[in-house]
């Protein structure tokens, strides 16, 4: 990961042009569209070339180097590194529409200028003063060289650990901008389910939009299916958003599922809506790239912007993603319920089911903080239950040993153990087996006379 942490870092993209769903920003340079500071400070992405450029937000799709790349070419570090530039290359508004003329940004530096007129950045007066993003400005993803791949934490590309360099830009408000504030109506939609910060993000990006001079703002109720409903769009405003923070769950309400593509971008076009922000996972901006891609299609000037939601910190790249510390702080609360069930009882084992589909972040983390769980199973590590090297032996040494144990698990931990579950929930994904039944099941078995006390957390 980068060692400059500013909100959420850059990943490597897919195909798409207004629209690049999930994750990051970073990476070629170009003017900034309308959105200078997106929420917690996403990197950004741009695309070289041309006259202008539209900010979007990078693929939720993370691709290691194209697996059929020749490490023994003597030229394959410039193919690494050609290939990382490909996948960053994102389209721009201005690459449908060449005749788009760029404006002076109206983002106002004057806001952001040090109270000194003494000192200011090493230049002696205020005038000098740049607070916009210079469009060559890089940050390094990768700040370690590895001499080794043996080496602490080694991530290497190849079996020597041969340094290559790999560059996104800064995310921040350029000098010029495609969209005049007066002439954009900005939309915003939660869809999936509810994550810790929502409201967070809503707030930040109309008060963003409005230091802009962005005064068409709505929200759309209730995800996609907002779209085909005649529930009232609703109205948002710095002052309307002012102390949304202080609240759970999202303001605009959520769903999952909704109309079909073209009836969504229907609605886009008869409400006039020139910039849609969507916030959701996997599901959510599969959806949101069909949308730009049907925009595409139509040649409407719209820009759809992905924001990652996710508390599973399952992004490559970031550091943190919004609401994960606080699914970590609740989930301690839960190991700490089933630690004091399990010291309680007789031979008691405490199981704590967590999120995380194909990550162990959270269970991984709120192990370690809690310091009262003796076995901690993810999706990223295989395990057995069964046999000598498996969870339920260690579990029975615990119990004779210490006379309890605690064990937290990840929802998708342990698939390959269990019979596979058929059909997808409302947003796409796959519905999983549950591991933390089956764990407790095995657990009665194995152990007569244990008591057993499961939490299920969901979500």
């Amino acid at each position: 990961m980068s060692s400059v942490s500013i909100g959420f870092s850059a990943v490597r993209s897919l195909d798409h042009s207004c629209f690049a769903p999930l994750y990051a920003l970073s990476s070629s340079p170009r003017q900034s569209c309308l959105w200078p500071e997106a929420a917690g400070g996403v990197f950004w992405r741009w695309k070289e070339g041309g006259s202008g450029r539209l900010l979007v937000l990078a693929s939720a799709a993370v691709e290691e180097s194209d697996p059929g790349m020749d490490y023994v070419e003597t030229n394959w570090k410039d193919q690494f590194q050609e290939d990382f530039e490909r996948r960053f290359d994102l389209p721009h508004l201005t690459d449908l529409f060449p005749d788009l003329t760029p404006i002076p940004s109206t983002f106002r530096l004057k806001k952001r200028s040090p109270s000194s007129d003494d000192y200011v950045n090493g230049y002696l007066y205020r005038e000098q003063y740049n607070g916009y993003i210079n469009n060559d400005d890089r940050v390094l993803l990768k700040v370690i060289k590895y001499s080794s791949p043996t080496s602490a934490g080694a991530e290497c590309i190849d079996s020597d650990c041969t340094w290559a360099e790999q560059w996104i830009h800064r995310a921040g408000p350029r000098k010029e901008i495609f969209f005049r504030p007066g002439d954009v109506n900005a939309a915003i939609v939660t869809c999936g389910g509810l994550c810790p910060g929502l409201n967070d993000v809503i707030r930040q990006i109309v008060i963003t939009l409005e230091m802009y001079g962005v005064k068409k703002i709505v929200g759309i109720p209730h995800g996609y299916r907002g779209f085909s409903t005649e529930e009232p769009e609703i109205p948002l405003s710095r002052k309307a958003v002012q102390t949304i923070h202080l609240s759970g769950g999202s303001i605009l309400g959520v769903s999952r599922g909704g109309p079909n593509i073209e009836e969504i971008v229907n609605s886009i076009q008869e409400r006039g809506i020139n910039m849609l922000f969507v916030l959701g996972g996997d599901g959510t901006h599969a959806g949101a790239n069909a949308i730009h891609k049907e925009c595409n299609k139509r040649r409407i000037k719209v820009a759809v912007v992905g924001v990652p939601k996710t508390i599973d910190n399952d992004i490559l790249y970031m550091d943190r993603t919004f609401g994960f510390d606080t699914a970590v702080e609740e989930a301690q609360r839960a190991i700490n319920s089933a630690y004091i069930e399990a010291h309680s009882a007789y031979h008691g084992i405490g199981i704590v089911k967590l999120m995380g589909r194909s990550s162990g972040f959270i269970a991984m983390h709120a192990s370690l903080a809690s310091g009262q769980v003796d076995v901690c199973l993810i999706p990223e590590d295989p395990f057995t239950l069964h046999g000598p090297n498996g969870v339920l032996r260690h579990l029975r040494y615990l119990v004779q040993t210490k006379g309890s144990a605690v064990v937290c698990v990840a929802e998708g931990a342990g698939q390959d153990l269990l019979e596979k579950a058929t059909g997808t929930d409302a947003s796409g994904n796959k519905i999983l087996s549950d591991i933390g039944i089956h764990v407790v099941q095995e657990i009665y078995l194995v152990h007569k006379g244990t008591t057993v006390q499961s939490l299920d957390n969901g979500h």
